[in-house]
């Protein structure tokens, strides 16, 4: 099996706009390794995206993706599901138009309720049911559905806060052959690692917070960092988590420009970190099983 990640970055992309920090100033000046688009991932076998932000036209397009069969929905943020319009563009009928309706629209796949709470604010129906542009199907914690050519995914849902939905943000383990990967990009705080299997291959997870920056000076305040760390992963879950479940491989994603590390940085910490053998992402990384 073959991943790559479209985009590494979180909800703060790197480099930011008018940002003149040690992070965003090569971002903006070399681009790739530094720059880091929104989160996405894309695995080859099943010609599936996992997640759409903003930016996912533009990743897409330098990864040069022919072929875009299913787009899985982790959760309802915006920095998750903003670049959804990409649909449009996906089995685009050629000139002349007839109509609306793709020939071959992309399956958009999510949780009933990840769903229940875009609908509104994208206006799926109209935008998108109506146009043709997309077809829907949900997926429910547990649940498995078979992609073709031997691939299967299923859903592992987890809620975005205690005692809510228990499939407000999914993770998606990816099947095929003997090879597995799980990709859970983004909230993962209250994840059941029980759900995870045991031999897992690759986990495709969030980085999580980090509390101050290479220099040691504060990210957030400390009343801000007490409020943030109670519905947010932080980095030192982040590795509990992996040391917990175990994979052969973790590749880290969702880092977010505030956290002031570059590339090396990254590199170094993850030596530190060799016994759990993970791994920093980067934009147009390739992860082969």
């Amino acid at each position: 099996m073959r991943l790559t990640l479209l985009g590494s970055g979180g909800d703060s992309q790197t480099p930011m706009p008018t940002c003149e920090c040690r992070v965003c100033d090569p971002a903006r000046e070399e681009g790739l390794p530094h720059a880091r688009y929104g989160n996405a991932t894309f695995v080859h076998e099943a010609d599936a995206v996992v997640d759409a932000p903003e930016s996912v036209w533009a990743m897409l397009n330098r990864e040069d993706v022919r072929d875009v069969a299913y787009i899985f929905l982790s959760h309802h943020h915006m920095d998750h599901v903003g670049g959804l319009r990409v649909v449009q563009a996906i089995g685009r009928p050629q000139y002349p138009l007839d109509d609306w309706d793709n020939e071959d629209p992309a399956t958009v796949v999510m949780s009933e309720t990840t769903y229940d709470r875009i609908a509104d604010s994208l206006d799926i129906e109209a935008q998108y049911d109506d146009r043709g542009y997309a077809e829907f199907e949900f997926l429910a914690d547990g649940e498995t559905m078979a992609l073709g050519d031997g691939v299967e995914v299923t859903g592992l849902g987890a809620p975005l806060d205690p005692g809510g939905p228990a499939d407000a943000a999914m993770g998606y383990l990816f099947e095929e052959s003997d090879d597995s990967a799980l990709v859970s990009p983004d909230e993962t705080t209250f994840l059941d690692l029980e759900k995870v299997p045991e031999d897992l291959d690759l986990w495709v997870k969030e980085c999580g917070m980090f509390r101050e920056t290479p220099d040691g000076d504060p990210i957030l305040s400390d009343d801000l960092w007490a409020d943030e760390r109670d519905h947010q992963t932080t980095f030192d879950q982040t590795l509990e988590q992996v040391r917990t479940v175990d994979p052969d491989r973790t590749v880290l994603t969702e880092i977010e420009e505030i956290y002031r590390r570059r590339p090396d940085e990254y590199a170094r910490l993850a030596t530190e970190h060799a016994d759990l053998s993970v791994e920093f992402g980067r934009d147009g990384m390739d992860i082969e099983l």
